[in-house]
């Protein structure tokens, strides 16, 4: 009983360090895009306005632009080639709300122009989509083929579960220069289109730099999530032995 309570323990100690830069990292995302989203733009333009004129600038005229329910909920999805600007940044014309849809716009021109980063993402959905299906399977049958003393097959099940579920790590680690590169594309086509001046960039880039902590945050969990499954399987052989 003492030994469970232990694994238990430190399990959960393992996730601590993930769990306190989450909920900094949304409190710094939260804070900062409140903080200038009272500050209004030169120009005045809401946050669709300076969309449609960036995507057009660009070439992109077929790619649409819609509002969705939500705060901070702003995304763009190639395969509709929709931009979804939530209800705190559509009709905003705020530093915050602009440098939000940058950045979305960001990722539009990065799979127009098929930026690697993003074909390897793409690549790795379908596999993201079902490694949390077979992961935990082959992981519970490795264990169990332990048992019956098949420890060659049984290290097997247990490594191909782990490198699935490692893929979490790499998907996090592919996302993170994603929205970077995004994020200074966003800086960059506000000054040359003349959206905002380099003063009015400062306050953008506080904003999205804020954002890409939440990213750090879910490359770090992963992480420390791994460890601590490979902690809980060599914990659960020891108790065995």
């Amino acid at each position: 009983m003492f030994y469970t309570y232990m694994v238990y323990y430190i399990l959960g100690i393992v996730m601590i360090p993930g769990l306190i830069l989450g909920i900094w990292a949304q409190s710094k995302v939260y804070s900062t895009f409140n903080q200038y989203n009272k500050v209004q733009t030169k120009h005045g333009k809401t946050a669709n306005e300076v969309a449609r004129f960036m995507l057009d600038s660009g070439g992109c005229v077929n790619t649409q632009i819609q509002q969705i329910r939500g705060n901070l909920t702003d995304n763009y999805n190639p395969k509709t080639d929709i931009v979804s600007l939530s209800e705190a940044v559509y009709n905003q014309s705020t530093i915050a709300s602009i440098g939000v849809t940058a950045h979305e716009i960001g990722h539009v021109f990065q799979h127009r122009e098929g930026y690697a980063p993003i074909k390897v993402r793409n690549a790795l959905v379908p596999i993201m989509n079902i490694s949390g299906l077979i992961m935990w399977p082959l992981i519970i049958i490795g264990l169990i083929m332990e048992m019956m003393y098949y420890v060659t097959v049984a290290d097997w099940f247990i490594y191909i579960g782990l490198g699935i579920y490692a893929l979490n790590i790499v998907f996090c680690l592919i996302t993170l220069p994603i929205e970077l590169n995004a994020s200074k594309r966003a800086e960059k086509m506000l000054l040359a289109t003349g959206e905002m001046d380099q003063e009015e960039t400062k306050g953008v880039k506080k904003v999205l730099n804020a954002a890409a902590w939440t990213y750090v945050a879910a490359l770090v969990t992963s992480v420390l999530s791994l460890l601590r499954l490979i902690l809980f399987i060599f914990m659960m052989r020891g108790d065995r032995n």
